[in-house]
Formats: C-alpha cells, structure tokens, sequence
C-alpha cells in the first residue's frame, strides 16, 4: 500500500507496508506522540530492535512528521536530519478544509480545493465593494 504525502516529486508516494512489522504495534503502553523522558528512552529502546526502522524514519522524513517517536527519532532530531539531507522540516499542517492548507501547502483533497474556492469567491466580493466604495468618494456630487 502507498500513501500520498505533502511533498512533489519522487518521494511523494510511500510504501507503508512496514507497519504491519513495527515492533511499537505491540507497545500500546507507550506514549509515541508526546513521550515523558523517561517514556522516550523506552520507545528508543523498541525502536532500536525494530525490523523495519528504517523505513519508519524515511517514512517520517519523507512526510515531515511533527509528532512523536518515529524510527527512534524524536521531532528535533528529524528536523536536523531534515536540514541535512533535503528532507521537508517537520511540521503541522492546517486543517483540512481550510483556504492555507490548499494555498501554502497545495492540497488537493476536495475540501480544501472548495475551501479555497470559497475564500477566492469572498476576496473579490470584499475587493469589489472596496472599489465601490472608493469611487463614491471620489465622484464629486
């Protein structure tokens, strides 16, 4: 199976097959998002055993993932790699079915594109009364 990400190019389609392999599927006692320090050590400590812990910090390079453990990488040590190699910097999109995330971050799902549309639909309305408005004002009466 492959997923689309954010980015273009080559790297925009993974293959998440791995998954079903991750040694952290069975460690649900573990905080993966936003581990404690101690908690962190731990789900290092699954990751350094996993099978398939290279494909889980591709995967989260490739994607940009801001949140958790991932490969054995936290989020800042992913951005260092990130930097690094010329992978995306991690980080969080807006919503989707927003204006920003189809504007800066080119989503094309379909809420986004009619978020969009309906931010375009509003702008020129907004612009045309602004102009109308201005010309009022210069019109001597």
């Amino acid at each position: 199976m492959t997923v689309e990400t954010r980015n273009s190019g080559p790297t925009s389609m993974i293959d998440v097959t791995w998954w079903h392999f991750a040694a952290c599927r069975g460690h649900l006692d573990l905080d993966w998002i936003e581990p404690n320090k101690r908690e962190k050590e731990r789900c290092r400590v699954v990751c350094a055993a996993c099978p398939v812990q290279a494909a889980c910090q591709r995967a989260a390079l490739i994607t940009g993932e801001a949140w958790g453990i991932w490969g054995g990488l936290d989020p800042d040590e992913r951005a260092i790699v990130a930097a690094e190699h010329g992978y995306p910097l991690p980080a969080v999109l807006p919503a989707h079915g927003t204006n920003s995330r189809y504007a800066k971050h080119r989503c094309p799902c379909a809420a986004c594109r009619q978020a969009h549309t309906e931010y375009e639909r509003d702008r020129r309305h907004r612009h045309a009364g602004i102009g109308q408005s201005r010309r009022a004002h210069v019109e001597p009466d």
